[in-house]
């Protein structure tokens, strides 16, 4: 790879490749490295290279998969809501170039998802990395009679324990549904997500990514971050991160203000790069103006604190 050429091209127009890639389990199959991001594709037995440059010119490594890596993108976040609430309505025009990535295989985004429990996002992507070069890409037949040992030195870094979520879940989804998941695609939503969940490992989370990322199903998978921000911008009237104010928050989301799954990741934007846990950066917020600040109180000397 590194005797290749630079490739650059801005047929995607205006992409912030860094929150493109950091908010999405779909992104999840590009691990960082270097200055940019590399994946793996198993049907040709490579590692692609994908960096921004300073101007905002995507540069792909090898050439020969340009077409390949741009057709992943899909569309900018400013075509995820088109209702009335001021704070979203705020936060797709500041986030308009961020990209939500193409759906991919249900199975891989399940797997994916189960490296990222209690995990950070890149310890998971490395691990999922790391399998697809082990096996020359993983599938619901391989992981089902893997070498449990084997597996769980290769996701040691993810947590070893996982190896029996991944062995038998996909045992069950062979005997239940004869290996795949994409009948969920046409399914009902409630009826899908009861079917996962009822998968070994899989919890509430879990089951809304893969129904939102590699389903198509308008579901908003709540996590702590998505608790705290919407809590502080009155988006819902939960307190905390526990499990029932997930599922209020959850509740909130989906059924009171209607807010589409993929617009969810405007509230994740917002919390990663403004909206912190400690300390959120108000003074350079884009809804500053406009958020309630729910649980937030001043301190002397340190700014606003949550409560």
């Amino acid at each position: 790879m590194s005797g290749d050429v630079p490739v650059m091209y801005s047929d995607t127009g205006s992409v912030d490749l860094r929150s493109t890639m950091d908010i999405q389990i779909t992104a999840l199959e590009w691990m960082p490295f270097g200055d940019g991001y590399l994946k793996y594709y198993p049907d040709t037995d490579e590692d692609v290279y994908l960096e921004q440059t300073q101007d905002g010119s995507l540069i792909v490594r090898p050439e020969k998969y340009r077409e390949r890596v741009l057709s992943e993108f899909d569309y900018p976040l400013d075509q995820v809501y088109h209702g009335e609430n001021e704070l979203l309505l705020r936060l797709k025009e500041y986030y308009k170039n961020c990209w939500a990535l193409k759906l991919h295989d249900p199975y891989i985004s399940l797997i994916i998802t189960i490296l990222t429990q209690n995990k950070t996002a890149d310890s998971a992507r490395k691990t999922f990395h790391r399998l697809q070069h082990h096996y020359k890409g993983i599938d619901v037949y391989k992981m089902a009679s893997a070498d449990k040992k084997e597996l769980e030195e290769l996701i040691r870094t993810s947590g070893p324990y996982k190896a029996d979520f991944i062995i038998r879940c996909s045992q069950e989804i062979i005997d239940r549904w004869g290996g795949s998941l994409e009948w969920m695609r046409t399914a009902p939503t409630q009826e899908a997500r009861e079917a996962l969940m009822s998968l070994y490992g899989v919890g509430p989370k879990t089951a809304d990514c893969v129904l939102l990322f590699a389903l198509g199903h308008s579901v908003v998978a709540v996590d702590t971050h998505i608790c705290r921000v919407s809590e502080r911008t009155g988006l819902s009237l939960a307190t905390g991160d526990s499990e029932a104010a997930k599922r209020r928050v959850k509740e909130d989301l989906e059924r009171k203000h209607r807010i589409p799954g993929m617009a969810h990741l405007l509230i994740i934007n917002l919390g990663r790069d403004f909206c912190k846990a400690v300390l959120p950066l108000h003074h350079e917020c884009p809804v500053e103006d406009i958020c309630p600040k729910r649980g937030i109180r001043k301190e002397k000397g340190l700014g606003l604190i949550e409560e």
